[in-house]
């Protein structure tokens, strides 16, 4: 044991007064005697006076004498060396994906990890700092440099577990941000081990490791697909056991609540079995798969629950109607017809150059050689256009040499080479179109998005080039009209990763978007007709999408999945492999300090209550006798 602040020993000089003052303190008692053959008595009692005498047997002045022996120890601050993972500027990266949710030590890995934090915040001397980084899908610093214990124990108390994947390479970023103070830092991994097995750049510290957890004792629906097949949807489900003994579980598939099947499967050791089935019903629906015990369905079946239900989303696409208006473009009419999920309507202007526009909405409207007076409220592409308010048009040229093929998502694919163009009119492209194909400074494809409104254009007549006998052909227009005409807000075919963003295109129409989560909270968010972010997707289940016009509500829906096999592979981690080096479970190895003065405090505090109650007790027989 060693002092911290041993001048502080100087302070039980103060026990000079007090004695003083016992020495002092003259205290007389008024007493008859009925002789004075009894002043022998009272002349003892005198001599009892003597200042000496007064110290013999006075437990209150015993008892404060320990209460100043205990504060003044307190205050020289006596501490303890003791052996600790990590001593100095310590910086704590604490996993909290999905695989520490497991219960193959009580409660949790993630409690369990919480008490070795806790045993190192307890183990920092008092010229110990510690960084809290909190390892998720978005990694965050829950304090940062802190030397307060309670700020720190405060701190880890709001570290919550997440249901998704951890990025550890972004950890290890603000990690190394941490130690730019120039003090020597060590690096402390709480985790089960779950950091991928390479690609992880070296830290600029010593790196510790405490393992968490005890076995690999895991099944985990590994995947769950609906696909469509001639118009019927598919399903196709996988388990897979991670475990190293051979298990036999129960698969049961749901169609929103209703159960359609149910069958045992006999799983080998870190192997998986798959199933599909067909002839599913044509509607959108949900469905879920669950795995169980085939004995008690209410048993636990592994140690983690989280990847034991999958949920997944088939969407019946309803048809996108087009608008063509043409005098008459059968390469046009013939590839509009042959798109899956495009029903093609005409519209033929009059002789006069007049149109009526049908009143029922159009997903896309196409204006083939016509511009109209009035454009409607919706995408529109554009083939051959006058002049029009979306970009200045000016004569037609035929210059059209070097051609360049932008990249771009919607050139992907598309093969220009062998496209020829007669003449194309010169335009002037604002800065929200995007040319995606151009001939010297001439735009061929343009295509953009302004104040939620997608138009494309083609600036030459399909009849004055190749392009409908090219391969390019039906690419091109395939990309365009997806584009501007999304099947769906977005791809609920996909199954998306807790944490992770989904992008989704409202419809013109939609007013306001309220997402709600499987817990049924809700999230709303305005519908500006652009792409929409939605980045709150921290629950596994499925979440509905509500688009919210002034008529009527449409609802689509994706699902968040645990398919993740660095999470559902719950076996602990001997060693990691962090740049070239491999680090192994720390030891306690290093000398930290556990100080004593909040107990010496304690214990002053305990005797002034004591000695409080002996003055009182004295008092109160004085008075009474």
């Amino acid at each position: 044991m060693q002092l911290l602040t041993p001048f502080a020993l100087a302070l039980s000089a103060l026990a000079i007064p007090i004695i003083l003052l016992y020495m002092l303190k003259l205290r007389r008692k008024q007493t008859q005697v009925s002789s004075t053959m009894l002043w022998e008595k009272i002349l003892r009692d005198k001599q009892a006076n003597a200042p000496w005498q007064k110290l013999k047997r006075n437990l209150l002045l015993f008892l404060q004498l320990l209460i100043l022996a205990a504060l003044v120890v307190a205050l020289a601050r006596p501490a303890l060396k003791t052996k600790v993972v990590a001593s100095g500027s310590v910086i704590v990266m604490l996993d909290a994906s999905a695989s520490m949710n497991a219960t193959d030590v009580a409660p949790s890995r993630f409690e369990e990890a919480r008490k070795s934090v806790q045993a190192l915040i307890n183990g920092l001397s008092s010229d110990s700092a510690m960084t809290l980084i909190l390892v998720a899908r978005t990694p965050q610093t829950l304090i940062a440099s802190e030397t307060d214990k309670s700020q720190l124990k405060a701190a880890l108390t709001k570290a919550q577990v997440t249901q998704g994947s951890a990025d550890w390479s972004a950890a290890f970023a603000l990690a190394a941000g941490a130690t730019r103070n120039g003090a020597a830092s060590t690096m402390v991994i709480v985790s089960d081990g779950g950091l991928p097995e390479s690609g992880l750049p070296s830290l600029p510290a010593e790196v510790r490791y405490i393992p968490i957890g005890q076995n690999n004792d895991n099944f985990a629906i590994s995947a769950l697909a609906l696909r469509a097949s001639n118009g019927v949807p598919q399903l196709f489900a996988e388990v897979k056991n991670y475990s190293d003994t051979n298990r036999t579980v129960l698969l049961s598939l749901y169609l929103g609540d209703d159960l359609f099947d149910a069958r045992q499967l006999e799983v080998p050791a870190n192997s998986q079995k798959s199933i599909s089935l067909e002839n599913l019903p044509i509607a959108t629906a949900i469905y879920k798969a669950h795995i169980s015990d085939p004995v008690d369905e209410n048993a636990a079946l592994d140690s983690l629950s989280l990847d034991d239900t999958a949920f997944a989303v088939y969407q019946s696409s309803a048809a996108r109607r087009a608008l063509l208006v043409s005098q008459g473009n059968l390469f046009l009419e013939q590839l509009l017809a042959s798109l899956p999920g495009i029903q093609p309507f005409r519209a033929l202007p009059a002789a006069d150059g007049t149109l009526q526009i049908p009143t029922e909405p159009f997903d896309l409207y196409i204006f083939d050689n016509y511009t109209p007076e009035e454009f409607p409220n919706a995408n529109v592409l554009l083939i051959n256009p006058s002049a029009n308010p979306f970009f200045k048009v000016g004569e037609s040229t035929k210059d059209l040499a070097e051609i360049q093929v932008n990249e771009h998502s919607l050139t992907r694919y598309v093969d220009w080479k062998t496209v020829h163009v007669l003449q194309a009119r010169q335009t002037d492209m604002p800065n929200w179109m995007n040319i995606l194909i151009a001939a010297g400074q001439t735009p061929l494809v343009a295509a953009g998005e302004n104040n939620g409104q997608r138009i494309a254009a083609l600036t030459f007549d399909l009849r004055e080039s190749d392009l409908p006998l090219q391969v390019a052909y039906p690419i091109l227009f395939s990309n365009l009209i997806d584009y501007l005409a999304p099947p769906s807000a977005f791809d609920s075919s996909l199954s998306l990763s807790a944490g992770e963003t989904l992008a989704l295109i409202p419809p013109t129409d939609a007013d306001q978007i309220v997402i709600a989560s499987p817990t049924n909270q809700t999230f709303t968010l305005a519908a500006s007709g652009a792409q929409t972010l939605f980045s709150q997707t921290d629950e596994l289940g499925y979440y509905a999408v509500n688009f919210i016009s002034e008529d009527s509500t449409k609802a689509e829906y994706f699902a968040v999945n645990l398919f993740e096999p660095d999470e559902s592979n719950i076996q602990p981690r001997e060693t990691l492999q962090i740049g070239t080096s491999s680090v192994t479970p720390a030891q306690s190895q290093q000398i930290g300090l556990q100080e004593l003065w909040k107990w010496l405090a304690g214990f002053a505090l305990l005797i002034l209550m004591i000695e409080w109650q002996v003055f009182h007790r004295k008092t109160f027989i004085l008075h009474h006798s």
